[in-house]
Parts: structure tokens; sequence; C-alpha cells
């Protein structure tokens, strides 16, 4: 049985080093998608209800329609981010397999998918701040 020599060992070490970060950071994207996907299926027995004949003003059904959207977007920009993170990844430790220098290749995958996250994250907010606006948050003096 032949063991790798030094040189193998320094180049798994360092891809191991290289794909923990982008693996922590796809922990966070399945925790915000796991809130989004669950602010969704809220939404969509709220807009439920609305369609089996609670009386609400239009305005609301409006605001809730638009939550539904943000949300939809920011579930679909998690995904989008959580698979591009996945490819960096498996690039990470297939490039000094098959011996060939992918670092541009794997920078954009990079920032592409910090993109997609950030675009998630503003939809949250954006949705969280529609919801928001009917609620009395500060103390009236």
């Amino acid at each position: 049985m032949h063991l790798p020599g030094p040189i193998d060992i320094v180049s798994i070490e360092r891809t191991l080093q290289l794909a923990i970060a982008p693996a922590f950071i796809l922990g966070g994207v399945m925790a915000l998608l796991s809130l989004l996907t669950a602010r969704l299926a809220r939404l969509s027995e709220r807009y439920q209800e609305i369609l089996d004949g609670s009386q609400v003003p239009p305005a609301e059904r409006r605001q809730l329609v638009q939550r539904a959207r943000l949300t939809y977007r920011g579930i679909t920009f998690s995904i989008i981010a959580a698979c591009l993170l996945c490819v960096l990844v498996i690039v990470s430790f297939v490039e000094p397999l098959i011996g060939v220098t992918v670092g541009h290749h794997v920078a954009g995958l990079l920032v592409v998918a910090m993109a997609c996250l950030t675009t998630a994250l503003i939809c949250f907010l954006w949705e969280v701040l529609i919801s928001a606006r009917g609620l009395p948050l500060h103390h009236e003096k």
C-alpha cells in the first residue's frame, strides 16, 4: 500500500481549509432557507383563509401577495446560492486531484453565491419591513 507523500498531504490540508468556509456559509444559507419557507407557509395559510371567505381589506390582500413574492424570491436566491456553494466545494476538492488550477472560477463562484445570498437577505428584509408596517413597534408617549 502506497501512502501519499508530504506534498499530497499538504495539498489535501490546503483543500480542506479552502472548502471549510463555503461549507459554513452553506449552513447559514440552509438556516435562512428554513426561515423563509416557514414564512412562506404562514403567508400561504393566511391567503387560504382569505380565499375561504375571511373579510379583509384589498390593501391587506395586496400586501400579503407582495410579501409572498418577496419571500419566494428570497427562497429562489437562497437555493441558487446553496447550489453555487456546493459546486464551489466540489471544485475545490476536484481541482487538486485533476491537477488543474481554476482559481478564477472558484472566486467567481464565491462572488456570485454571495451576491445571491445578499439578494435573498434583501428580499427577507424587505418582506419583514412590509409585514411590520401595521404593527405598533414604537412606544407612544
